[in-house]
Parts: C-alpha cells; sequence; structure tokens
C-alpha cells in the first residue's frame, strides 16, 4: 500500500469522526421535529412528550454545534499534517 493511499485513508477515518456526529445531532433534531408534529405519538402523557421534544431538541443541536467544532479541529490537523 502506498503513503498516499495510506494519508487518504487516515484523512477519511478521521473525517468519518465528525460525519458521525453530524448524523447523530441531525437524527435527533429529526425525530424532535417529528414529535413536534405529532406529539401523540410517543406517549399519552403530555409532559413526557413536552421533555422528549425539548430534550432533541437541544441535543441535536448541541451535537451539530459539536459536530462543527470537531470539524475544524479536524481538517486544521489534516492541514497542519500535509495529508
Amino acid at each position: 500500500m502506498t503513503e498516499s493511499t495510506q494519508n487518504t485513508i487516515y484523512k477519511w477515518s478521521l473525517r468519518a469522526k465528525y460525519i458521525y456526529i453530524f448524523i447523530l445531532g441531525a437524527g435527533l433534531l429529526s425525530f424532535g421535529f417529528d414529535t413536534l408534529l405529532e406529539p401523540g405519538k410517543l406517549s399519552k402523557r403530555e409532559e413526557l412528550n413536552n421533555f422528549i421534544i425539548v430534550m432533541c431538541l437541544f441535543f441535536g443541536l448541541a451535537l451539530i454545534v459539536v459536530g462543527f467544532y470537531r470539524k475544524n479541529e479536524i481538517e486544521y490537523y489534516i492541514e497542519q499534517q500535509k495529508l
């Protein structure tokens, strides 16, 4: 395996870390919005549904922000190492 192939595999394995965080955040946001549109979907208790909606939206946005932070760190590292 050549060095350029190893570098390419290493770059994309690093990028997979923040892509995974983005996918988790988007999934939580999607679930939160879906539950917001159909509130009786999960439970008959309105308080529980509201709690789930708020937590999913909050954690989804938080994961997306963390994903952007990790993206900047990883891309800076890739650029710094000249991979």
